[in-house]
């Protein structure tokens, strides 16, 4: 048995997820999708949201019966707790894992200027323990081409992919020690965009091959989704996508861009180890994440 229950403190990790172009005829997964980690441990809690790409419309809400996970909540309470991230209306729920085995979330339907959209549902495994190790999170650095014409647009974005849904990102430590700021908020009010992306010399290597038509860096952490790499679930979450248009012919190399991951496998985790060693407090389940290197061919 599940026991739901909504979450009414903000936890102060990272969470990882995937952004979305709406289309002109939006479909249900543009409009409403829940983000869920693929694996909880039996008995602890984990983390679940329902995206809204607009606010339903009043009283639209609905929690359709038959969902695997003993759903205590309603439309109405969701909707009385939906919140916004400047990108998203959300609503969040925690659950403990009570049974081994696969569940799938609830369905959730909702309208908006009166058209009707259904979530598709997740699916959540419950297993006796979790591990982490170096397919917790993958960094993917792409673009939307391999092979461009001088004057064409370049899209560049590099994605976090988490088996889980709490992490902190950080800065690793040998840069560290070298005087590279480490915390999130020490990055943003020093304001290095290598820093930023995890690529040392990537802004000085941009600048000299590229004009930069846009940069967005998602320090907000927002627009999660699941997704699939290599036949795996994962959440996907974009640190930062940028447009360029390149000032010449030839091939150009993207480093790879490299971080350190804490991670936090159920939602108590971080209070716990708050109790625990300094050392746990800074190691415990840290791991070094380095993205794959990205090459890019433009020719006249």
């Amino acid at each position: 048995m599940c026991k739901i229950k909504k979450i009414n403190y903000l936890l102060m990790v990272v969470s990882v997820l995937l952004s979305c172009t709406p289309s002109s005829k939006p479909g249900d997964d543009e409009m409403i999708w829940l983000v869920t980690q693929p694996q909880v441990e039996l008995h602890k809690t984990a983390i679940t949201t329902i995206f809204f790409r607009h606010k339903p419309d009043k009283g639209s809400i609905k929690v359709i019966s038959g969902n695997e996970l003993d759903i205590d909540f309603n439309g109405s309470e969701i909707e009385r707790g939906i919140k916004y991230d400047k990108a998203n209306y959300y609503y969040e729920y925690e659950f403990t894992a009570g049974k081994l085995g696969k569940s799938a979330t609830p369905v959730i339907e909702i309208k908006v200027n009166g058209n009707t959209y259904k979530s598709t549902p997740g699916l959540i495994e419950v297993v006796e323990k979790l591990k982490v190790d170096s397919n917790a999170i993958r960094m993917v650095l792409s673009s939307d081409k391999n092979q461009y014409k001088l004057g064409d647009t370049v899209l560049l974005s590099l994605d976090t992919y988490a088996k889980f849904v709490n992490y902190s990102r950080f800065t690793p430590d040998d840069l560290v020690k070298k005087g590279a700021r480490d915390a999130l908020f020490a990055i943003i009010a020093e304001g290095n965009v290598d820093y930023e992306v995890g690529i040392q010399g990537f802004k000085a290597y941009i600048d000299a091959n590229f004009n930069v038509v846009n940069f967005d860096w998602n320090v907000n952490d927002v627009n999660k989704r699941m997704s699939t790499l290599e036949n795996s679930v994962y959440i996907k979450n974009p640190i930062f996508t940028m447009k360029l248009i390149p000032k010449r012919k030839g091939q150009y190399t993207i480093n790879s861009s490299r971080f350190d991951y804490k991670i936090y496998p159920y939602t108590d985790a971080f209070k716990e180890e708050l109790l625990e060693s300094d050392k746990a407090l800074r190691t415990k389940n840290k791991i070094e994440v380095t993205s794959n290197q990205l090459n890019i061919t433009v020719s006249l």
